[in-house]
């Protein structure tokens, strides 16, 4: 590693598991202090312990949890130079099995839950000598598919809010996302654990794989590190090619 991220203190949502468990690693070996948010308080835990980053049990979609977590981390930190969203929840139903309650909750964490973790972090991120922020979209945002209607909304939703963040918040900070395809995650253990289902995912990117956390990681990454300094208001799609083929 190149210590790219050496005297950043990022904090990341989702860090028990899947994507932000593999951010916080690769974050934490590019030199990042990291707080490390994630509702499954065993889980962040033992994701600190082994990074070395601070856990803060918090559910996102809780803007008293959220604000709570975030100062929190503050304190713990002495501030905040960057924040990597990566926190969300996936529910695949048609729209007419779709209860409200399941929609409720994907707007509430994938939408809510960034827009809860961001603004109580404005006024520490305003501080920092270049403020980056990260929202882990999806390539749901952009390309419909049966049966993801509230994550898709959701997910569109995160990217248009990101762009207008952008707009908002520059000079000082910075915010992209990252639209990762079908990567080997727990929410996509459906997909994956399944032979003919992976084969099939794989088998639609122009790559033939299925991705790996790592790959979305790297993405945050470098849309946090020094390397993307004229880069705002924009996605990264990480899918192997499969959205535009």
């Amino acid at each position: 590693m190149t210590g790219r991220l050496d005297g950043r203190r990022i904090l990341v949502t989702g860090a028990a598991s899947g994507v932000g468990r593999e951010i916080a690693r690769v974050f934490a070996a590019e030199g990042a202090a990291l707080a490390l948010l994630d509702r499954n308080a065993e889980g962040v835990t033992q994701v600190a312990a082994a990074v070395g980053g601070r856990a803060h049990p918090c559910d996102v979609s809780s803007f008293t949890d959220a604000a709570a977590a975030v100062k929190a981390a503050v304190d713990a930190l002495g501030s905040l130079d960057g924040i990597v969203n990566a926190a969300g929840i996936l529910v695949m139903k048609p729209f007419e099995e779709l209860e409200p309650e399941s929609w409720h909750q994907m707007l509430a964490v994938n939408l809510c839950g960034p827009y809860n973790i961001i603004r109580a972090s404005l006024q520490a991120l305003r501080q920092a000598q270049q403020g980056t922020i990260v929202n882990i979209a999806s390539v749901s945002s952009y390309l419909p598919m049966p049966g993801s209607s509230g994550y898709s909304a959701s997910k569109a939703g995160l990217v248009m809010f990101t762009k207008c963040l952008a707009l908002e918040l520059g000079p000082r900070i910075r915010c992209n996302a990252v639209c990762p395809g079908v990567v080997r995650t727990e929410m996509t253990r459906y997909i994956w654990e399944n032979p003919e289902h992976s084969q099939r995912a794989a088998d639609r990117t122009a790559l033939k794989r299925l991705g790996n956390p790592e790959d979305v990681a790297y993405a945050a990454l470098y849309l946090t590190g020094p390397e993307s300094g004229f880069t705002t208001g924009t996605e990264i799609t990480v899918d192997g090619g499969f959205s535009w083929h």
